[in-house]
């Protein structure tokens, strides 16, 4: 969604262009390797009624989910908590609390994902998720695992 609001927004965009070079080199390695779990994902399914995501499949969608409401909604602390340590580092809580405010003056409020689909590979994922306003749409947002929980990696 970082990338889409610095299209949105280029004034704010202007410190963050030196991210965008590095989010696209992990979209090879885990394109190279996304097939191999959702090969994978019919047997572990059929294996047990409660196995809908063994690799972290629901996990990635709460914390998608919780990240695209508090960035709607302008809630900076908390999408920033969900930011990855990678993108804490690139990103200051104040630019991303304007981008964030931009976001919320031109989208109102947070609003539900249409669809969703990920593709996991370890602690990396590549999520790509809609809404009923194209404009916010994401394709192969970069995702990482950290401590045990999903962060979003699109700086």
């Amino acid at each position: 969604m970082i990338r889409k609001a610095m299209i949105v927004m280029p004034l704010l965009a202007l410190p963050l262009t030196a991210c965008t070079g590095t989010a696209d080199k992990p979209n090879a390695a885990a394109s190279a390797t996304s097939a191999a779990p959702s090969a994978v994902a019919p047997s572990s399914a059929a294996a047990s009624a409660t196995a809908q995501a063994p690799d972290g499949q629901e996990e990635l969608r709460q914390a998608v989910l919780a990240y695209s409401d508090a960035f709607l909604d302008a809630k900076p602390t908390v999408a920033y908590d969900l930011f990855s340590a990678r993108c804490k580092d690139r990103v200051t809580l104040s630019e991303f609390t304007g981008m964030l405010t931009a976001a919320k003056q031109i989208y109102g409020k947070a609003m539900p994902l249409k669809t969703f689909d990920a593709q996991i590979s370890g602690d990396l994922a590549r999520v790509t998720y809609t809404y009923d306003v194209p404009a916010l749409n994401q394709t192969n947002e970069p995702w990482v695992r950290e401590d045990g929980k999903w962060k979003q990696d699109d700086c």
